[in-house]
């Protein structure tokens, strides 16, 4: 048995909010709804009226528009995620048998769930403190978790009491994807034809099998740091970490405009029965 197994992978690709900057549509890679003070508000019923509808690429239930306007962030926009539209696919036809009266209104009140803080159609989102992040550019690596896809490039928001402190755009073109995580046929293909029968003991008859991680790769896709989560002895385990550290290339992955590094686990099979 073989298996490649990423061990940072936890949930599903998410649908994003909205950011309308300097007259540009965004994606939001953040959920600024997520740090308002009174949760209790953020929930289908709470928006909606409703207990919404069950879909994977949209946990929260919602899509939010935001803005900056003169160096400030406002919520503009929140829209009831069961329901069609054209622009991201949200459906609610995606989830299954679901009554259009069932899921509630198809926008949030947001006069009356902030009576405070609505003016001109508008709320001032001065909870948010952070950084937002709306990727631009080509997508280059796709991982179905969260926010966690890497684009060419990202705008980087600095938020402060809903006040734009700075903006800056974030690169992450130097991302690369391997081709042995594509096929994982290849990768146990590279594995196995470069075991050297010669470091191993010429008496064992027992397969055997050692589980390595791969910690870290430089920018090249050089694995340079793994580590052995399950061994079976010295010898063993120096010839499954020398094969895996002589895998060509591996990933390069960054995000934010920096490189970041996902776990992976790989099994190495010795099997000594085989006649060469």
């Amino acid at each position: 048995m073989f298996s490649l197994i990423s061990v940072n992978s936890f949930g599903t690709a998410q649908i994003p909010d909205l950011i309308i900057y300097k007259g540009d549509t965004l994606s939001l890679f953040s959920c600024p709804l997520d740090s308002y003070p009174n949760q209790d508000l953020i929930n289908p019923r709470g928006l909606f009226g409703s207990k919404g509808c069950f879909y994977t690429a949209c946990w929260r239930n919602y899509v939010a528009t935001w803005e900056i306007i003169n160096n400030e962030l406002y919520l503009t926009e929140i829209r009831n995620a069961c329901y069609p539209t054209n622009l991201r696919g949200v459906s609610a036809s995606y989830k299954g048998k679901v009554e259009t009266d069932s899921i509630g209104n198809e926008y949030a009140d947001l006069k009356k769930l902030f009576p405070q803080g609505f003016k001109n159609g508008k709320v001032k989102a001065d909870w948010v403190i952070g950084k937002l992040y709306a990727p631009k550019g080509n997508l280059l690596y796709y991982i179905h978790d969260g926010f966690q896809s890497t684009y060419e490039s990202e705008l980087e928001l600095t938020i402060v009491d809903g006040t734009l402190i700075e903006s800056r755009e974030l690169d992450n073109s130097k991302t690369r994807k391997s081709i042995y995580i594509e096929d994982q046929k290849l990768l146990k293909e590279f594995i196995y034809s470069n075991i050297r029968r010669e470091n191993l003991p010429e008496s064992d008859t027992i397969k055997r099998r050692v589980i390595v991680a791969i910690v870290s790769s430089d920018d090249n896709g050089k694995i340079d740091s793994v580590n052995v989560l399950r061994g079976v002895n010295e010898i063993y385990d120096k010839e499954a970490v020398r094969v895996i550290k002589s895998i060509p290339e591996w990933e390069v992955i960054y995000l934010h405009g920096e490189k970041v590094n996902r776990g992976w686990t790989i099994p190495v099979n010795f099997d000594l029965t085989i006649k060469e």
